[in-house]
């Protein structure tokens, strides 16, 4: 069984989204001038923006258009941070060559990263910070991590242990 098809027996069906938009995907990539992990796009098309149980948000684009994807992965306000504390921030954020591509945050204030430094974004690395500046990070592509999360095996130390709950479920935005 897939990650995907993991995830699809763990959360639910989709309630809302369930359909794949080419058209957004392609305008993210052309934004960011990578494309992005095939999985990571496949879930949200199947699930759309949303989080689960509310604690952990993912997003998308919805409209593709050069403000909402500014908005979803601009990183200059870090890029800046970086550069005046690179002890804080020990990796770079794109589009510095392998910087990190943001596609989540948490209820805690953790931020949830691709790290790309491979050439094929479907074995980009998963890089998470805390919101007290601890990091974590780990292989396997993005379904494979959510599982891991379930699993309660790799996954960020200062992630709560209550999460994800045994009846976890997607909540889409849309």
């Amino acid at each position: 069984m897939s990650s995907l098809d993991r995830l699809r027996v763990l959360l639910g069906e989709p309630v809302v989204w369930g359909w794949a938009r080419p058209r957004l995907w392609t305008a993210a990539e052309r934004y960011l001038g990578v494309g992005l992990p095939s999985d990571y796009k496949a879930f949200l098309d199947l699930y759309g923006p949303g989080s689960i149980d509310g604690y952990l948000w993912l997003s998308r684009p919805l409209e593709g258009d050069a403000a909402e994807l500014d908005g979803l992965w601009s990183l200059e306000d870090w890029r800046r941070a970086r550069l005046s504390g690179p002890d804080l921030y020990p990796y770079p954020f794109h589009p510095d060559p392998g910087g990190l591509i943001s596609w989540g945050s948490d209820e805690d204030g953790s931020r949830y990263y691709f790290l790309a430094l491979e050439p094929d974004p479907d074995e980009w690395r998963i890089v998470v910070s805390s919101e007290c500046n601890r990091w974590f990070e780990t292989a396997g592509t993005f379904c494979d991590f959510l599982v891991r999360c379930f699993d309660r095996i790799d996954r960020p130390p200062f992630m709560p242990r209550r999460w994800p709950f045994p009846d976890a479920r997607y909540h889409s935005d849309a």
